[in-house]
């Protein structure tokens, strides 16, 4: 690890010496991952994990793909990508790990699903990722991440009703999550209720949202602009509701 930390401490004076401290750092560094890789695999996760906390965004990315590679540190090594990739919007290399991560553990609902909802936003194997996130939902249907991508997926699927039933089910506290608001506010335009949805939409834009949840934002605004232009019918249909908005703080 000596060569790591010299590595680093020619990045850090980067700014003062220019090109030859970064040739500098590069040939350390290069020789630190040569000798970890000599040695057991411990080295080379430590060699990330450095990389990691020193934010060295490219050697890290690396160093975890090869951990990855070593079943009793994979688990380890793909929370690293999950965590590096969708910091850094990537997300056809996120669905990547997101697949790996499902594999290696099937069973656990919030990741599975992750999967299903990053693929229904991708429109990436659309079917599968359904299916997925009727396994989620049924393996933990009051966690709300489960309970919002299956929502999500029965609106894609023509069934908007259902998946607001799904819904209203939930904390009305953690709807107002930014993430899963994005969901709320298109399922509530979907179904022309114009107030829950804009209750919705600014709930969504209250916080920093994803790239993907950004167009689906989008789309529910739409949605809502649409609506308000057409004309009002003669007997309007009772709207499903949502449960009122806590006066408690939201997070």
């Amino acid at each position: 690890m000596r060569l790591a930390y010299q590595a680093i401490a020619t990045r850090q004076s980067q700014s003062r010496s220019g090109g030859a401290a970064n040739a500098e750092f590069e040939t350390l560094w290069r020789s630190a991952e040569e000798l970890a890789n000599e040695q057991e695999p411990e080295h080379a996760l430590a060699l990330a994990r450095l990389a990691s906390k020193w934010e060295l965004e490219k050697e890290a990315e690396e160093l975890w793909q090869r951990v990855a590679k070593n079943p009793p540190t994979r688990r380890e090594a793909l929370e690293a990508l999950h965590r590096l990739y969708r910091g850094k919007n990537e997300t056809e290399k996120l669905y990547d790990v997101l697949q790996r991560l499902h594999e290696t553990s099937p069973t656990e609902a919030p990741i599975t699903a992750d999967l299903a909802r990053l693929g229904l936003d991708l429109e990436q194997n659309t079917e599968r990722s359904n299916q997925l996130a009727r396994e989620a939902y049924d393996h933990a249907p009051n966690e709300i991440n489960c309970a919002v991508t299956y929502a999500f997926s029965l609106s894609r699927l023509g069934r908007n009703s259902e998946g607001l039933a799904v819904v209203q089910n939930l904390p009305p506290d953690q709807l107002h999550d930014q993430h899963a608001a994005v969901y709320v506010a298109l399922l509530l335009a979907e179904a022309n209720q114009l107030d829950g949805a804009q209750e919705y939409i600014a709930a969504a834009e209250n916080g920093k949202i994803y790239p993907e949840e950004e167009k689906l934002l989008d789309e529910a605004k739409t949605r809502l602009a649409a609506t308000s232009a057409a004309p009002s019918p003669a007997i309007a249909s009772t709207p499903v509701e949502l449960s009122p908005t806590p006066t408690a703080s939201q997070r």
